[in-house]
Protein backbone atom coordinates (compact mmCIF):
# COMPACT_ATOMS: atom_id res chain seq x y z
CA UNK A 1 0.00 0.00 0.00
CA UNK A 2 2.82 2.54 0.50
CA UNK A 3 5.05 2.87 -2.19
CA UNK A 4 8.21 1.68 -1.88
CA UNK A 5 10.34 5.35 -1.95
CA UNK A 6 8.18 5.92 0.60
CA UNK A 7 8.54 3.56 2.57
CA UNK A 8 12.08 3.83 2.43
CA UNK A 9 11.61 7.61 3.55
CA UNK A 10 9.60 6.63 6.75
CA UNK A 11 12.18 4.00 7.89
CA UNK A 12 14.64 6.78 7.64
CA UNK A 13 12.23 8.85 9.79
CA UNK A 14 12.05 6.40 12.00
CA UNK A 15 15.46 5.11 12.29
CA UNK A 16 16.64 8.74 12.90
CA UNK A 17 13.61 10.15 15.50
CA UNK A 18 12.03 7.78 17.32
CA UNK A 19 13.34 8.14 20.70
CA UNK A 20 11.52 4.56 22.55
CA UNK A 21 9.17 2.07 21.91
CA UNK A 22 5.74 2.46 20.25
CA UNK A 23 2.89 -0.12 20.21
CA UNK A 24 0.25 0.21 17.75
CA UNK A 25 -2.82 -1.84 18.71
CA UNK A 26 -5.01 -2.37 16.26
CA UNK A 27 -8.80 -3.75 16.37
CA UNK A 28 -10.08 -5.11 12.96
CA UNK A 29 -13.50 -7.21 11.72
CA UNK A 30 -13.11 -10.03 9.89
CA UNK A 31 -15.62 -9.98 6.79
CA UNK A 32 -18.95 -11.96 7.23
CA UNK A 33 -20.70 -14.35 5.01
CA UNK A 34 -23.77 -14.55 7.20
CA UNK A 35 -25.74 -11.48 7.37
CA UNK A 36 -25.84 -10.65 11.11
CA UNK A 37 -28.37 -8.39 12.99
CA UNK A 38 -27.13 -5.04 14.22
CA UNK A 39 -24.00 -5.86 12.81
CA UNK A 40 -21.92 -3.40 10.77
CA UNK A 41 -19.29 -4.47 8.18
CA UNK A 42 -15.76 -3.18 8.01
CA UNK A 43 -14.83 -2.46 4.11
CA UNK A 44 -11.66 -0.99 5.32
CA UNK A 45 -10.53 -2.90 7.91
CA UNK A 46 -8.17 -4.99 5.58
CA UNK A 47 -6.84 -1.59 3.72
CA UNK A 48 -6.03 -0.89 7.36
CA UNK A 49 -4.53 -3.98 8.41
CA UNK A 50 -2.31 -3.78 5.29
CA UNK A 51 -1.16 -0.04 6.45
CA UNK A 52 -0.33 -0.73 9.78
CA UNK A 53 1.49 -3.82 8.91
CA UNK A 54 3.58 -2.13 7.07
CA UNK A 55 4.15 1.16 8.85
CA UNK A 56 5.35 -1.37 11.69
CA UNK A 57 7.88 -3.17 9.02
CA UNK A 58 9.82 -0.49 9.00
CA UNK A 59 11.28 -0.30 12.26
CA UNK A 60 11.95 -2.32 15.31
CA UNK A 61 10.92 0.54 17.34
CA UNK A 62 7.19 0.03 16.55
CA UNK A 63 4.78 -3.24 17.21
CA UNK A 64 1.54 -4.39 16.02
CA UNK A 65 -0.68 -6.01 17.81
CA UNK A 66 -4.22 -7.49 15.89
CA UNK A 67 -7.31 -7.45 17.54
CA UNK A 68 -10.13 -9.15 16.24
CA UNK A 69 -13.10 -6.85 17.49
CA UNK A 70 -15.37 -9.12 18.71
CA UNK A 71 -13.02 -11.98 20.17
CA UNK A 72 -11.50 -9.18 22.56
CA UNK A 73 -14.10 -6.96 24.03
CA UNK A 74 -12.33 -6.69 27.37
CA UNK A 75 -8.90 -5.54 25.56
CA UNK A 76 -11.41 -3.27 23.01
CA UNK A 77 -13.45 -1.65 26.27
CA UNK A 78 -9.77 -0.94 27.79
CA UNK A 79 -8.14 0.88 25.21
CA UNK A 80 -11.83 3.06 24.25
CA UNK A 81 -12.16 1.28 21.18
CA UNK A 82 -16.30 1.08 20.35
CA UNK A 83 -15.58 0.64 16.27
CA UNK A 84 -13.32 -0.63 13.65
CA UNK A 85 -11.23 -0.11 12.15
CA UNK A 86 -9.52 1.65 14.33
CA UNK A 87 -6.01 2.07 16.20
CA UNK A 88 -4.20 3.10 19.35
CA UNK A 89 -0.89 4.10 19.83
CA UNK A 90 1.36 4.26 22.65
CA UNK A 91 4.62 5.42 23.94
CA UNK A 92 6.77 5.60 26.99
CA UNK A 93 4.50 7.72 28.36
CA UNK A 94 1.21 5.72 27.79
CA UNK A 95 -0.89 7.89 26.67
CA UNK A 96 -3.04 6.48 24.07
CA UNK A 97 -4.53 8.59 21.25
CA UNK A 98 -6.40 6.51 18.40
CA UNK A 99 -7.36 6.94 15.13
CA UNK A 100 -10.68 4.82 13.70
CA UNK A 101 -10.76 4.66 10.52
CA UNK A 102 -7.91 4.22 7.51
CA UNK A 103 -5.34 7.79 8.32
CA UNK A 104 -5.21 7.83 4.37
CA UNK A 105 -4.88 11.35 2.52
CA UNK A 106 -3.97 14.58 4.33
CA UNK A 107 -4.10 12.55 7.45
CA UNK A 108 -0.80 9.74 6.62
CA UNK A 109 1.75 12.20 6.79
CA UNK A 110 0.04 13.72 10.65
CA UNK A 111 0.26 9.96 11.22
CA UNK A 112 3.66 8.95 10.67
CA UNK A 113 4.66 12.86 12.62
CA UNK A 114 2.17 11.28 15.50
CA UNK A 115 3.91 7.95 15.87
CA UNK A 116 7.29 10.10 16.38
CA UNK A 117 6.11 12.33 18.89
CA UNK A 118 4.26 9.15 20.96
CA UNK A 119 7.71 7.85 21.04
CA UNK A 120 8.76 10.70 22.91
CA UNK A 121 9.37 10.19 26.98
CA UNK A 122 7.68 14.05 27.34
CA UNK A 123 6.67 16.43 24.94
CA UNK A 124 7.52 20.36 24.64
CA UNK A 125 4.27 22.43 24.66
CA UNK A 126 4.15 25.94 24.45
CA UNK A 127 4.92 27.53 27.71
CA UNK A 128 1.22 29.27 28.22
CA UNK A 129 0.05 26.10 26.97
CA UNK A 130 1.58 23.80 29.09
CA UNK A 131 0.82 26.05 32.22
CA UNK A 132 -3.22 26.18 31.14
CA UNK A 133 -3.17 22.77 30.93
CA UNK A 134 -2.32 22.06 34.15
CA UNK A 135 -4.90 23.70 35.33
CA UNK A 136 -7.25 20.83 34.07
CA UNK A 137 -9.00 19.30 37.34
CA UNK A 138 -11.17 16.66 35.33
CA UNK A 139 -10.91 14.16 32.67
CA UNK A 140 -11.62 15.35 29.30
CA UNK A 141 -11.99 13.93 26.12
CA UNK A 142 -11.54 15.29 22.36
CA UNK A 143 -12.69 13.71 19.14
CA UNK A 144 -11.70 15.56 16.16
CA UNK A 145 -14.10 14.09 13.42
CA UNK A 146 -11.87 14.50 9.80
CA UNK A 147 -12.12 13.62 5.99
CA UNK A 148 -8.87 12.49 3.72
CA UNK A 149 -9.09 15.66 1.71
CA UNK A 150 -9.12 18.30 4.47
CA UNK A 151 -6.51 20.11 4.20
CA UNK A 152 -7.51 21.41 7.84
CA UNK A 153 -8.07 18.79 9.54
CA UNK A 154 -4.59 17.21 10.52
CA UNK A 155 -3.21 20.47 12.36
CA UNK A 156 -6.56 20.00 14.62
CA UNK A 157 -5.75 16.13 15.25
CA UNK A 158 -1.98 16.99 15.85
CA UNK A 159 -2.78 19.19 18.56
CA UNK A 160 -5.23 17.17 20.19
CA UNK A 161 -3.28 14.61 20.33
CA UNK A 162 -0.41 16.77 21.62
CA UNK A 163 -2.71 17.89 24.58
CA UNK A 164 -3.50 14.47 25.00
CA UNK A 165 0.51 13.09 24.97
CA UNK A 166 1.44 16.05 27.37
CA UNK A 167 -1.24 15.66 29.77
CA UNK A 168 -2.97 12.39 31.28
CA UNK A 169 -6.50 14.55 31.94
CA UNK A 170 -6.47 14.52 28.15
CA UNK A 171 -8.00 11.48 26.08
CA UNK A 172 -7.95 12.04 22.03
CA UNK A 173 -8.87 10.87 18.88
CA UNK A 174 -9.34 11.25 15.25
CA UNK A 175 -12.92 9.57 13.56
CA UNK A 176 -12.11 9.34 9.57
CA UNK A 177 -15.86 10.78 9.48
CA UNK A 178 -16.50 8.93 5.42
CA UNK A 179 -15.75 5.64 6.67
CA UNK A 180 -18.75 5.92 9.47
CA UNK A 181 -22.07 7.46 7.55
CA UNK A 182 -24.42 6.72 10.32
CA UNK A 183 -22.40 8.23 12.81
CA UNK A 184 -21.55 11.43 10.94
CA UNK A 185 -25.52 11.35 10.13
CA UNK A 186 -26.44 10.79 13.87
CA UNK A 187 -24.01 14.11 14.54
CA UNK A 188 -24.90 16.05 11.45
CA UNK A 189 -21.15 16.53 10.73
CA UNK A 190 -21.32 18.57 7.25
CA UNK A 191 -18.15 20.74 8.08
CA UNK A 192 -14.54 19.28 9.42
CA UNK A 193 -12.53 19.56 11.18
CA UNK A 194 -15.41 18.43 13.30
CA UNK A 195 -14.31 18.94 17.04
CA UNK A 196 -16.43 17.32 19.82
CA UNK A 197 -15.34 17.71 24.05
CA UNK A 198 -16.82 15.27 26.33
CA UNK A 199 -19.87 13.75 24.48
CA UNK A 200 -21.53 17.52 24.44
CA UNK A 201 -19.90 20.58 23.00
CA UNK A 202 -18.80 20.75 19.55
CA UNK A 203 -17.21 23.22 16.83
CA UNK A 204 -16.20 23.35 13.38
CA UNK A 205 -13.30 24.88 12.04
CA UNK A 206 -9.17 24.52 12.62
CA UNK A 207 -7.75 25.68 15.57
CA UNK A 208 -4.05 25.33 16.98
CA UNK A 209 -3.22 23.68 20.74
CA UNK A 210 -3.95 27.11 22.62
CA UNK A 211 -7.25 27.37 20.70
CA UNK A 212 -8.43 24.06 21.43
CA UNK A 213 -7.44 24.20 24.81
CA UNK A 214 -9.64 27.58 24.85
CA UNK A 215 -12.20 25.36 24.10
CA UNK A 216 -11.54 22.61 26.59
CA UNK A 217 -11.62 24.87 29.39
CA UNK A 218 -14.91 27.07 28.05
CA UNK A 219 -16.33 23.25 27.85
CA UNK A 220 -15.57 22.02 31.11
CA UNK A 221 -17.12 25.87 32.36
CA UNK A 222 -20.32 25.19 30.24
CA UNK A 223 -19.57 27.82 27.99
CA UNK A 224 -20.66 28.38 24.69
CA UNK A 225 -18.29 26.99 21.64
CA UNK A 226 -19.69 28.90 18.90
CA UNK A 227 -17.06 31.39 18.73
CA UNK A 228 -14.12 29.31 19.40
CA UNK A 229 -13.21 28.48 16.30
CA UNK A 230 -14.46 31.69 14.47
CA UNK A 231 -12.63 31.85 11.22
CA UNK A 232 -10.63 28.47 11.36
CA UNK A 233 -11.33 27.42 8.46
CA UNK A 234 -13.27 24.47 7.46
CA UNK A 235 -14.03 21.86 4.61
CA UNK A 236 -17.34 20.41 2.91
CA UNK A 237 -17.93 16.82 3.84
CA UNK A 238 -20.09 16.41 1.30
CA UNK A 239 -17.67 17.48 -1.38
CA UNK A 240 -15.16 14.59 0.05
CA UNK A 241 -14.82 10.98 -1.73
CA UNK A 242 -15.28 7.88 -0.49
CA UNK A 243 -12.18 6.62 1.82
CA UNK A 244 -9.21 5.26 -0.99
CA UNK A 245 -6.45 5.08 1.34
CA UNK A 246 -4.65 2.67 -1.26
CA UNK A 247 -4.17 5.59 -3.90
CA UNK A 248 -4.53 8.48 -1.19
CA UNK A 249 -1.56 8.59 0.40
CA UNK A 250 0.56 11.54 1.02
CA UNK A 251 3.84 11.42 1.80
CA UNK A 252 5.73 14.33 4.23
CA UNK A 253 8.95 15.87 2.75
Amino acid sequence: MIPLREQEYISERFARDLEAKVKIDFFTQKASKLFVPGREECPTCDDARTLYTELASLSERVSLTIYEFADAPEEAQKAGVDKVPAAVLRGPANRPVRFFGVPGGNEFPNFVETIIEVSKPKLELDAETAKQLKKLKDKTSIVVYVTPTCPHCPGVVRAAYRLALASAQIDASAVEISEFPRLSQQLGVRAVPFTVINNQAAFAGAVDEAGLLEAVQKAMEGGVLGGAAAGGATSDTTAAPGPSPASGLIIPR
